[in-house]
C-alpha cells in the first residue's frame, strides 16, 4: 500500500506537529480519527534525545496510549541509563514555551497571553525571579510587555540535528505539555503543568510552588520508561507488542 494512502487500517505519523516538511501529516492525522482509526505516532525522546523515541496511539502526550500500564520492567529506566535526581531548588522559576501549531498546544490560541497569566499567577505565590524560554522554532514576540521579565533563547548543540541547551536549575519549570516538564521533574525540580503533560502525575499545583517537592516518583518513571524506545527495540518490533491490544 503506498504510503500516503488514506484507506488503510492504521497510520503512522511523524510528530503532531504541523509545520514544515510535517504539515501534511495533519491532514492524514484528521482523516483517519475522524474514521475511528488508529494513527501511530512516533517522536523524538524526552528521556534521552536522539536515542530514544516516543512511540503511542493517537498523540504524543498523556493523550496518547501507550501501554504502560502493565508488564513494566522496574529496571528499564537504569537500562535505558535515566535515573532520578534529588528534589533540590534554585532562586529562578522558569516558563518553557512549546511550539504554537503542534496538536500538543490545542488548547492555547495565544501563548503570549498564556505567558502573561502564568506571570501572574507566579506572583500571587512568589516573587522569585522568573525566567520565560521561547521554543527554539516558534519564538514568541514578549519584548516590552513583560517587565522584569528575563528572556533566553535556546541554544542549538554542536553536532546535533535539533537538540538545544537545556538548564535544571529552577526552583520550578511551567510549562503545558512538552519535553521540559518531564525534565523537570526527572532533575527533581518542581513542575507546574497541564493535565494533558507526561509529566502531570508528579506534577504540583502552582499555589504549592514554595512547598518541598517531595512526591514519589519512581512509579511514574517506570511508567514513562515504557513509552519509549531504542532503534534497535524498534526494529525488533518491542513498541508494537506493547500497542498491539490497542490496534485491535
Amino acid at each position: 500500500m503506498h504510503k500516503d494512502s488514506l484507506d488503510a487500517d492504521c497510520a503512522v505519523i511523524w510528530s503532531v506537529l504541523w509545520n514544515g516538511r510535517m504539515k501534511e501529516n495533519r491532514r492524514v492525522f484528521e482523516h483517519y480519527r475522524s474514521r475511528g482509526r488508529p494513527v501511530i505516532v512516533i517522536d523524538v525522546g524526552y528521556l534521552n534525545r536522539g536515542r530514544t523515541w516516543r512511540i503511542g496511539l493517537n498523540h504524543t502526550n498523556r493523550r496518547a496510549w501507550f501501554g504502560n500500564d502493565q508488564d513494566l520492567d522496574p529496571d528499564r529506566p537504569a537500562k535505558l541509563g535515566i535515573a532520578l535526581k534529588h528534589p533540590q531548588t534554585y532562586p529562578d522559576i522558569l516558563i518553557a514555551l512549546q511550539h504554537s501549531r503542534s496538536l500538543q498546544a490545542q488548547d492555547i490560541t495565544d501563548f503570549r497571553a498564556w505567558t502573561v497569566q502564568r506571570i501572574q499567577e507566579i506572583r500571587r505565590y512568589t516573587d522569585r525571579p522568573i525566567t520565560v524560554r521561547p521554543h527554539p522554532r516558534d519564538t514568541v514576540s514578549l519584548h516590552g510587555s513583560l517587565p522584569d521579565i528575563k528572556i533566553i533563547y535556546p541554544r542549538r548543540l554542536d553536532g546535533t540535528y535539533d537538540s538545544y541547551d537545556w538548564n535544571n536549575q529552577y526552583h520550578a519549570v511551567v510549562n503545558h505539555n512538552s519535553g521540559p516538564g518531564v525534565l523537570a521533574a526527572i532533575a527533581g525540580v518542581r513542575p507546574i503543568v497541564d493535565e494533558s503533560s507526561m509529566a502531570w502525575p508528579v506534577s504540583i499545583p502552582i499555589q504549592d510552588i514554595e512547598r518541598p517537592y517531595d512526591i514519589d516518583r519512581e512509579q511514574w518513571l517506570i511508567e514513562l520508561a515504557h513509552t519509549e524506545y531504542t532503534v534497535k527495540e524498534i526494529e525488533s518490533g518491542l513498541w508494537l507488542k506493547r500497542l498491539e491490544s490497542g490496534l485491535k
